[in-house]
């Protein structure tokens, strides 16, 4: 083989493995989110009874695609990683050939929330990608064998990823991509002075009590936390209500919001009124079931896990907001921003 097509097939396994690292890290960092879209992956193939194990494969799959990313970018274990890239192409190409042709209301969930394709962008992406492969791996008798610092790099940048996978699994996702973003306004805190944009983009928090009413007015007034219950099965009920009391006593207005019927949940102390929220509404505002979201007059500023509360929550909300939120997001940036920088320092070992 001339060396020239032998570096024209390694530089296409690159652009093929910058794609699918993209892919993985994107749906890694958000396994609820993946979780959500592997879900109505299950219901649109006829497989409910698989839909309780859909966060442990969506974690796997993207797993896969990053260790799959590795092995084109680093040219380690060629034909193994050759055999795994067909099959996983072969088997989203005809899987988004499907859902073109039905059409479901569904999103493909390509690239995780962060970017939105058509059915028919995702299956000519797949297509393309497929092309890339064969490019990539034609011959398929001939891979040759990788150096020992690509070696080294490829362990080296699999543990990365298994850390990103640890910490994504027990804290929020260090990039949120959902509406409910830090700083996003709250529908219901806009006035007739607010732009055409402005409305299209700002998120609804749509709540009522148990008789019905709705009250979304009072997450778009002063100081609010609301304690979003996805589901009432697995909560921390005793951890909610301490949380829930401390921001009482700090000053602010707590929300229980709750998707599940008043007969489904715990007895609760008459002091905690539970207004209730569709699931979807839920999941999207705090992917922690139980967790806390600070508004302040209809601006998130903070987002909480249920076991990540401030030691002082009543510090944190006495905080002027836009200092707390700015601290914070600069601090998740950064984070991001580190990994990303660390990851690709390990790839130019090369």
């Amino acid at each position: 083989m001339k060396p020239s097509y032998q570096r024209f097939r390694r530089h296409t396994a690159v652009i093929l493995g910058v794609v699918f690292l993209l892919s993985g890290l994107l749906k890694l960092v958000d396994p609820v989110g993946t979780m959500l879209i592997v879900t109505e992956y299950f219901k649109f193939l006829g497989l409910p009874s698989l839909i309780p194990a859909a966060r442990w494969v969506g974690m796997a799959s993207a797993s896969l695609e990053c260790f799959l990313a590795i092995g084109l970018i680093t040219g380690v274990l060629r034909k193994t990683t050759a055999i795994l890239t067909y099959g996983m192409l072969g088997f989203f190409t005809l899987l988004t050939l499907a859902l073109w042709i039905k059409n479901p209301a569904m999103d493909c969930g390509c690239f995780g929330q962060a970017v939105h394709l058509t059915h028919a962008q995702s299956f000519w992406k797949n297509v393309v990608l497929l092309v890339l492969a064969v490019i990539a791996f034609t011959p398929f008798k001939e891979f040759g064998i990788s150096k020992r610092h690509r070696r080294v790099a490829a362990i080296v940048a699999a543990l990365a990823i298994v850390l990103a996978a640890v910490y994504s699994h027990t804290h929020l996702p260090i990039v949120d991509f959902t509406p409910f973003n830090w700083g996003a306004q709250l529908f219901a805190s806009l006035d007739e002075n607010a732009d055409e944009a402005d409305f299209r983009s700002a998120p609804i928090l749509s709540f009522y009590d148990a008789e019905g009413t709705y009250h979304d007015e009072l997450a778009a007034q002063g100081k609010v936390v609301v304690f979003s219950v996805y589901d009432a099965r697995e909560a921390d009920w005793v951890l909610l209500q301490q949380h829930y009391r401390t921001a009482l006593e700090a000053g602010a207005r707590p929300l229980m919001l709750v998707s599940a019927t008043r007969e489904e949940l715990p007895s609760l102390p008459p002091d905690i009124q539970p207004y209730f929220s569709d699931y979807k509404t839920l999941i999207t505002l705090n992917r922690a079931n139980g967790g806390g979201s600070y508004f302040y007059q209809g601006e998130l500023v903070h987002k909480w896990a249920p076991g990540q509360f401030p030691e002082d929550l009543q510090e944190a909300i006495a905080e002027d907001p836009v200092a707390l939120s700015t601290r914070y997001v600069t601090r998740r940036r950064l984070t991001a921003q580190g990994y990303c920088v660390a990851l690709l320092a390990i790839f130019l070992l090369l």
